[in-house]
């Protein structure tokens, strides 16, 4: 699966989550059409299309969790096409990719946060009652584990490339940029999370809950829960790929700097040219890595975006 093919993708997997998002509005609305008193449905389609904007917040977690589930075979894909069996062998690539494609792990995961979601939900107490009141909760809840599925996914893409990252070379990877994918794929998927994260905290942060339970108000900064896991997921998972790889590109460079080194003691050259094509290739691939792999000024708002948003949020209540 290449780069065209996977943003492609995701633009499908988008549409398919907001549409998934709109049809559980539509349906649970026209549910409540018939079983709520009128005042009742109102309130209902308020809080899930207005004030708590779950559509667009839901919309943007379903989608992203829609193209995370039917694109994760393509890391483990691209990084066993680039390195040969017997190296990866000798690492612990094979236990992380295990855990990282394990569903048990990821439903057991997303289900410690389904509870934690719940408990949250129900004690701030949304502006509704009865079967909409629960219809909200389970939503949210929904959104809590899609969203923990993305950054578990983030988390171990991170902890494969930290098991390659002494890995035995046999080839020249750096010259066709074998892993560029893997930082490709890390940019769009922490870039979608943080817009759901954004827009998720602040709608629920910002909606009407009534906080009447036994706790009160002392619940309202819970509901910055989730900007509060994304930031150093985001943060360390969306950096650490491009260390990883600067490390494994500079080796092979080495490499082929070796290489070549012993192809021109055949040629008929003198000292001092065979010296000239050594250093200049090593000094243009070195320069192309760094251009490659260069943290560029619009990757550094990745955390502080959300640090800021947890900052104003606070602020503004």
């Amino acid at each position: 699966m290449g780069s065209p093919e996977y943003l492609f993708q995701l633009m499908k997997h988008l549409f398919w989550g907001f549409g998934i998002a709109l049809a559980y509005g539509v349906a649970t609305s026209a549910a409540f059409w018939f079983i709520e008193p009128a005042g009742d449905f109102q309130k209902y389609l308020d809080a899930y299309f207005i004030s708590f904007n779950c559509l667009i917040s839901g919309g943007l977690i379903v989608g992203t969790a829609l193209f995370v589930l039917f694109s994760q075979h393509g890391i483990p894909s691209f990084i066993e096409s680039t390195f040969d069996a017997q190296s990866l062998r000798e690492t612990s690539y094979r236990e992380q990719r295990a855990k990282y494609l394990s569903l048990r792990r990821s439903m057991t995961f997303s289900t410690y946060f389904i509870v934690a979601g719940f408990l949250i939900f129900f004690y701030c107490k949304f502006p509704l009652h009865g079967a909409s009141e629960y219809s909200m909760i389970f939503f949210a809840c929904l959104e809590y584990a899609l969203g923990v599925y993305v950054g578990r996914k983030l988390f171990y893409i991170g902890k494969m490339l930290n098991s390659i990252s002494n890995i035995k070379l046999t080839k020249d990877i750096f010259r066709d940029d074998a892993l560029g994918y893997v930082t490709s794929y890390v940019n769009v998927l922490s870039t979608l999370t943080i817009v759901f994260v954004y827009v998720h905290v602040t709608s629920y942060y910002n909606g009407p809950f009534k906080f009447d339970s036994v706790v009160g108000n002392s619940l309202h900064v819970a509901l910055m829960l989730p900007a509060v896991i994304a930031t150093p997921v985001l943060v360390i998972f969306n950096f650490y790929p491009r260390t990883v790889l600067r490390k494994l590109y500079r080796r092979s460079i080495d490499d082929e700097v070796r290489n070549l080194t012993e192809k021109l003691r055949d040629e008929n050259l003198s000292e001092f040219e065979r010296m000239s094509y050594i250093i200049q290739y090593d000094k243009l691939s070195k320069d192309e890595l760094g251009d490659r792999l260069r943290l560029a000024l619009s990757d550094l708002p990745i955390g502080i975006t959300i640090i800021i948003m947890i900052i104003g949020l606070v602020i503004k209540h």
